[in-house]
Protein backbone atom coordinates (compact mmCIF):
# COMPACT_ATOMS: atom_id res chain seq x y z
CA UNK A 1 0.00 0.00 0.00
CA UNK A 2 1.45 3.06 -0.88
CA UNK A 3 2.07 5.65 2.24
CA UNK A 4 0.01 8.95 2.89
CA UNK A 5 2.54 10.93 2.18
CA UNK A 6 2.88 9.51 -1.55
CA UNK A 7 -0.61 10.16 -2.15
CA UNK A 8 -0.31 13.47 -1.03
CA UNK A 9 2.60 14.31 -3.52
CA UNK A 10 0.92 12.38 -6.18
CA UNK A 11 -2.15 14.48 -5.96
CA UNK A 12 -0.25 17.43 -5.95
CA UNK A 13 1.29 16.36 -9.33
CA UNK A 14 -1.76 15.15 -11.09
CA UNK A 15 -3.46 18.43 -10.04
CA UNK A 16 -0.52 20.08 -11.46
CA UNK A 17 -0.96 18.61 -14.62
CA UNK A 18 -4.36 18.61 -15.03
CA UNK A 19 -4.22 22.57 -14.91
CA UNK A 20 -1.72 22.22 -17.29
CA UNK A 21 -3.89 20.39 -19.74
CA UNK A 22 -6.15 22.85 -19.44
CA UNK A 23 -3.99 26.25 -19.83
CA UNK A 24 -4.54 28.08 -23.29
CA UNK A 25 -0.95 29.69 -22.82
CA UNK A 26 2.13 27.23 -23.53
CA UNK A 27 4.36 29.40 -21.04
CA UNK A 28 1.33 28.55 -18.06
CA UNK A 29 1.38 24.92 -19.18
CA UNK A 30 5.68 24.60 -19.07
CA UNK A 31 5.64 26.79 -15.86
CA UNK A 32 3.10 24.09 -14.64
CA UNK A 33 5.22 21.18 -15.92
CA UNK A 34 8.25 22.05 -14.63
CA UNK A 35 6.77 22.98 -11.37
CA UNK A 36 5.43 18.71 -11.22
CA UNK A 37 8.59 17.55 -12.65
CA UNK A 38 10.50 19.10 -9.49
CA UNK A 39 8.00 18.05 -7.12
CA UNK A 40 8.45 14.53 -8.14
CA UNK A 41 12.04 14.52 -8.35
CA UNK A 42 12.29 16.07 -4.87
CA UNK A 43 10.10 13.38 -3.84
CA UNK A 44 12.13 10.77 -5.29
CA UNK A 45 15.53 12.47 -3.87
CA UNK A 46 13.53 12.14 -0.41
CA UNK A 47 13.37 8.32 -0.79
CA UNK A 48 16.60 8.10 -1.29
CA UNK A 49 17.66 9.49 1.20
CA UNK A 50 15.03 7.82 2.94
CA UNK A 51 16.08 4.55 2.49
CA UNK A 52 20.03 5.51 4.18
CA UNK A 53 18.22 4.42 7.13
CA UNK A 54 16.82 1.50 6.09
CA UNK A 55 17.02 -1.55 3.67
CA UNK A 56 13.68 -2.30 3.62
CA UNK A 57 12.49 -0.21 -0.14
CA UNK A 58 14.01 -2.32 -2.79
CA UNK A 59 14.02 -1.71 -6.74
CA UNK A 60 11.01 -3.70 -8.76
CA UNK A 61 9.51 -4.37 -11.89
CA UNK A 62 6.22 -3.40 -13.65
CA UNK A 63 4.88 -4.33 -16.91
CA UNK A 64 2.49 -2.71 -19.75
CA UNK A 65 1.81 -3.89 -22.85
CA UNK A 66 1.86 -0.83 -25.68
CA UNK A 67 -1.00 -1.35 -27.91
CA UNK A 68 -1.23 -0.65 -31.38
CA UNK A 69 -1.54 1.83 -33.39
CA UNK A 70 2.41 2.99 -33.46
CA UNK A 71 3.11 0.85 -30.54
CA UNK A 72 6.66 1.05 -31.46
CA UNK A 73 6.82 5.26 -31.15
CA UNK A 74 4.86 4.41 -27.91
CA UNK A 75 7.54 2.08 -26.54
CA UNK A 76 10.27 5.16 -27.99
CA UNK A 77 8.01 7.75 -25.67
CA UNK A 78 7.78 5.48 -22.45
CA UNK A 79 11.87 5.07 -22.50
CA UNK A 80 12.14 8.67 -23.01
CA UNK A 81 10.55 9.38 -19.86
CA UNK A 82 12.13 6.41 -18.27
CA UNK A 83 15.28 7.42 -19.11
CA UNK A 84 14.63 10.72 -17.77
CA UNK A 85 13.24 9.11 -14.18
CA UNK A 86 15.95 6.76 -13.09
CA UNK A 87 13.50 4.12 -14.70
CA UNK A 88 15.12 1.41 -17.24
CA UNK A 89 12.72 0.04 -19.65
CA UNK A 90 12.46 -3.34 -21.57
CA UNK A 91 10.94 -4.05 -24.56
CA UNK A 92 10.31 -7.74 -26.09
CA UNK A 93 9.99 -7.28 -29.29
CA UNK A 94 6.23 -7.23 -29.38
CA UNK A 95 6.63 -3.87 -27.42
CA UNK A 96 5.42 -6.00 -23.61
CA UNK A 97 7.40 -3.58 -21.85
CA UNK A 98 9.23 -4.31 -18.54
CA UNK A 99 9.83 -1.38 -16.59
CA UNK A 100 12.76 -1.31 -13.60
CA UNK A 101 12.89 1.63 -11.14
CA UNK A 102 12.30 2.30 -7.79
CA UNK A 103 8.01 2.77 -6.52
CA UNK A 104 8.35 6.71 -6.91
CA UNK A 105 10.03 6.87 -10.06
CA UNK A 106 7.83 3.99 -11.50
CA UNK A 107 4.83 6.00 -10.59
CA UNK A 108 6.07 8.92 -12.16
CA UNK A 109 6.87 7.37 -15.26
CA UNK A 110 3.43 6.20 -15.14
CA UNK A 111 1.55 9.38 -15.07
CA UNK A 112 4.00 11.56 -17.12
CA UNK A 113 3.55 8.76 -20.29
CA UNK A 114 -0.53 8.35 -19.88
CA UNK A 115 -0.82 12.20 -20.53
CA UNK A 116 1.98 12.71 -23.10
CA UNK A 117 1.08 9.92 -25.44
CA UNK A 118 -2.48 11.38 -25.07
CA UNK A 119 -1.32 14.83 -26.07
CA UNK A 120 1.58 13.36 -28.78
CA UNK A 121 -1.48 11.60 -30.32
CA UNK A 122 -3.98 14.94 -30.37
CA UNK A 123 -1.09 16.72 -32.11
CA UNK A 124 -0.42 14.21 -34.13
CA UNK A 125 -3.68 13.98 -36.18
CA UNK A 126 -3.31 18.09 -35.55
CA UNK A 127 -0.31 18.53 -38.37
CA UNK A 128 -1.64 15.48 -40.07
CA UNK A 129 -4.70 17.67 -41.06
CA UNK A 130 -3.14 20.78 -41.40
CA UNK A 131 -0.52 19.24 -43.70
CA UNK A 132 -3.36 17.31 -45.67
CA UNK A 133 -1.40 14.65 -48.57
CA UNK A 134 1.28 14.05 -45.87
CA UNK A 135 -1.15 12.24 -43.17
CA UNK A 136 1.11 9.17 -43.83
CA UNK A 137 2.17 6.54 -41.70
CA UNK A 138 5.76 7.34 -41.76
CA UNK A 139 4.56 11.02 -41.09
CA UNK A 140 3.16 9.89 -37.98
CA UNK A 141 5.62 7.62 -36.86
CA UNK A 142 8.15 10.30 -37.72
CA UNK A 143 6.42 13.03 -35.56
CA UNK A 144 5.88 10.53 -32.37
CA UNK A 145 9.43 9.01 -32.40
CA UNK A 146 10.37 13.22 -32.21
CA UNK A 147 8.23 13.98 -30.27
CA UNK A 148 9.53 11.66 -27.55
CA UNK A 149 13.37 12.52 -27.98
CA UNK A 150 12.83 16.11 -27.38
CA UNK A 151 10.28 15.35 -24.14
CA UNK A 152 13.27 13.61 -23.21
CA UNK A 153 15.46 16.37 -22.89
CA UNK A 154 12.96 18.84 -21.30
CA UNK A 155 12.58 16.27 -18.51
CA UNK A 156 16.29 15.88 -18.01
CA UNK A 157 16.61 19.76 -18.11
CA UNK A 158 14.00 20.06 -15.46
CA UNK A 159 15.26 17.09 -13.22
CA UNK A 160 19.00 18.27 -13.07
CA UNK A 161 17.72 21.40 -12.13
CA UNK A 162 15.96 19.75 -9.31
CA UNK A 163 19.01 17.31 -8.12
CA UNK A 164 21.55 20.49 -8.34
CA UNK A 165 19.20 22.82 -6.24
CA UNK A 166 19.12 19.86 -3.68
CA UNK A 167 22.68 19.10 -3.87
CA UNK A 168 23.35 22.71 -3.26
CA UNK A 169 20.76 22.40 -0.33
CA UNK A 170 22.45 19.11 1.19
CA UNK A 171 25.96 18.76 -0.14
CA UNK A 172 27.74 16.58 -2.61
CA UNK A 173 26.60 13.53 -0.47
CA UNK A 174 24.08 13.14 -2.69
CA UNK A 175 25.60 12.40 -5.87
CA UNK A 176 26.72 8.80 -4.48
CA UNK A 177 23.53 8.12 -3.28
CA UNK A 178 21.73 8.86 -6.55
CA UNK A 179 24.37 6.59 -8.30
CA UNK A 180 23.89 3.56 -5.94
CA UNK A 181 20.19 3.93 -6.39
CA UNK A 182 20.56 3.84 -10.26
CA UNK A 183 23.03 0.60 -9.95
CA UNK A 184 20.39 -0.83 -7.88
CA UNK A 185 17.95 -0.37 -10.79
CA UNK A 186 20.31 -1.21 -13.27
CA UNK A 187 21.43 -5.05 -11.69
CA UNK A 188 17.73 -5.80 -11.56
CA UNK A 189 17.18 -5.11 -14.66
CA UNK A 190 20.96 -7.08 -15.62
CA UNK A 191 19.37 -10.13 -13.56
CA UNK A 192 16.00 -10.54 -15.48
CA UNK A 193 17.67 -9.65 -18.56
CA UNK A 194 21.09 -10.53 -18.75
CA UNK A 195 21.13 -9.96 -22.84
CA UNK A 196 19.69 -6.92 -23.89
CA UNK A 197 20.50 -5.86 -27.30
CA UNK A 198 19.82 -2.05 -28.37
CA UNK A 199 17.78 -1.86 -31.49
CA UNK A 200 18.08 1.80 -33.23
CA UNK A 201 14.63 3.14 -34.70
CA UNK A 202 14.38 5.29 -37.61
CA UNK A 203 12.62 8.29 -39.36
CA UNK A 204 11.79 8.32 -43.05
CA UNK A 205 9.41 11.87 -42.88
CA UNK A 206 11.62 14.73 -42.36
CA UNK A 207 7.99 16.66 -41.75
CA UNK A 208 6.97 14.41 -39.14
CA UNK A 209 10.10 14.88 -37.25
CA UNK A 210 10.02 18.59 -37.33
CA UNK A 211 6.07 18.94 -36.40
CA UNK A 212 6.97 16.53 -33.31
CA UNK A 213 9.73 18.42 -32.01
CA UNK A 214 7.29 21.63 -32.40
CA UNK A 215 4.37 19.76 -30.29
CA UNK A 216 6.55 18.62 -27.68
CA UNK A 217 7.79 22.20 -26.89
CA UNK A 218 3.85 22.84 -26.54
CA UNK A 219 3.17 19.72 -25.13
CA UNK A 220 1.44 20.79 -21.62
CA UNK A 221 1.69 16.52 -20.10
CA UNK A 222 -2.17 16.91 -18.60
CA UNK A 223 -2.11 14.36 -16.07
CA UNK A 224 -5.75 13.46 -17.06
CA UNK A 225 -4.86 10.29 -19.32
CA UNK A 226 -4.60 6.78 -17.70
CA UNK A 227 -2.82 3.85 -18.86
CA UNK A 228 -5.85 1.28 -19.61
CA UNK A 229 -6.81 4.66 -22.50
CA UNK A 230 -5.18 3.33 -25.39
CA UNK A 231 -1.78 4.11 -24.87
CA UNK A 232 -0.90 1.52 -22.69
CA UNK A 233 -2.31 -1.80 -20.33
CA UNK A 234 -0.82 -2.32 -17.00
CA UNK A 235 -0.48 -6.20 -16.75
CA UNK A 236 1.45 -6.39 -13.27
CA UNK A 237 2.31 -4.18 -9.99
Amino acid sequence: MTAPTNSKIVARVQALLAKAESTEFPEEAEALFAKAQELMTRHSIDEVLARTRSSADKPEMRRLQMEAPYASAKFTLISAVGRANDVQVIGDGNYLVTMFGYRTDLDAVEMLFASLVVQATRSMFQAGYELAGRRVRAFRHSFLIAFAHHIEQRLREAKQRTEDEVASEIGTALVPLLDAKRDAVAQLADEVFPNVQTKRVSMSHAGGYYAGREAAERADLGGKGRLDGGSGRALTR
